[in-house]
């Protein structure tokens, strides 16, 4: 697998962007409480529609340049 290829690295850019998000979410709660009520499931729905929108934003972006 390689970055070169538009498609993927739209699509790690989708997923990483919602990870981040997440993750800042996360980690600003302040008692042990909230964290452990996070709904992960519910963030990984979100990491994988990050992905596929990069992906689809990038075949865009290919079919236009």
């Amino acid at each position: 697998m390689t970055l070169n290829n538009v498609y993927i690295a739209g699509a790690l850019s989708g997923l990483l962007a919602a990870a981040v998000v997440d993750v800042s979410a996360f980690r600003s709660w302040k008692s042990v409480d909230e964290a452990m009520a996070y709904d992960w499931t519910t963030a990984a729905w979100r990491w994988f529609q990050g992905a596929v929108s990069g992906a689809l934003m990038a075949a865009g972006v290919a079919v236009v340049s």
